[in-house]
């Protein structure tokens, strides 16, 4: 699972999934989840939906969990693009 990403990056996702309530959304959850979008931009890392909801399955996450994470990571990446038109970057 995501063995090509830097070392912070997979941890942050590790640290997600070791924890996450995989039935119904968890505010303290996605902020961890926002940490893993947050390091995946810094870093220039892309993910497509597709791998998280692949590696969300795997590891046992409810159908609608892994749409609602998969609505995260693409608002996130929407929402820090922006961010840094804003910034001039």
């Amino acid at each position: 699972m995501f063995e090509n990403l830097p070392a912070e990056v997979k941890a942050a996702f590790d640290d997600y999934l070791k924890g996450a309530n995989k039935l119904v959304p968890d505010s303290k959850d996605d902020v961890k989840f926002f940490k893993f979008v947050i390091l995946c931009h810094q870093n220039k890392v892309s993910i497509e939906s597709i791998e998280i909801y692949e590696i969300l399955e795997q590891k046992g996450f409810d159908e609608a969990m892994q749409d609602h994470l998969v609505i995260l990571l693409e608002g996130g990446r929407d929402l820090l693009a922006e961010y840094d038109k804003v910034l001039g970057r």
